[in-house]
């Protein structure tokens, strides 16, 4: 009985034995489990410190942006105005032209009118001038044959009367 013990006491501590080994393993499989975890969270939280470096990044580069968006919208703005405005001003420089265009047109017609009238009478007084050279050529052909009959009469004198 006493072997009897001693084997039961044997088995008991063989199998205690064989139960301490398997936990030990498990404990050391556990720890390296849990360091492999820890590595990875900490490489994890790496990358996330990364991540949120590089997002606060392009949060700025993104309201660097906008910034300049909106101050190259509020300056085409402000060029649009200014264009709007010389755009007025240089319709109304047109619409000066045009009027000015117009009353020189006026002008330039009745110079044209006033030409033609004056070709008209200058056409008129060539006519007239025409006519009173013929008239002249005749009334001095008269003179001449009235001087010419006066002539043989008073002897070679001729006398002109005012």
């Amino acid at each position: 009985m006493r072997n009897l013990l001693t084997w039961i006491l044997l088995a008991a501590v063989v199998i205690l034995g064989f139960f301490a080994t398997q936990s030990s393993r498990q404990v050391t499989g556990l720890q390296s489990d849990v360091s492999a975890r820890t590595e990875a969270v900490t490489a994890l939280e790496g990358e996330k410190a990364t991540l949120t470096a590089e997002i606060e990044k392009l949060k700025a580069d993104a309201a660097s942006a906008t910034q300049a968006a909106t101050d190259a919208a509020a300056a085409l703005e402000t060029e649009r105005a200014a264009l709007d405005g010389e755009r007025s001003t240089l319709a109304a420089q047109v619409t000066a032209l045009e009027g000015e265009k117009a009353a020189l047109g006026e002008q330039l017609s009745a110079l044209q009118a006033e030409l033609a009238s004056a070709s008209d009478r200058a056409a008129a007084l060539e006519t007239e001038r025409a006519t009173l050279a013929e008239q002249v050529e005749v009334l001095q052909a008269q003179i001449d044959a009235a001087a010419a009959a006066i002539a043989p009469s008073t002897g070679g004198a001729t006398t002109t009367s005012p």
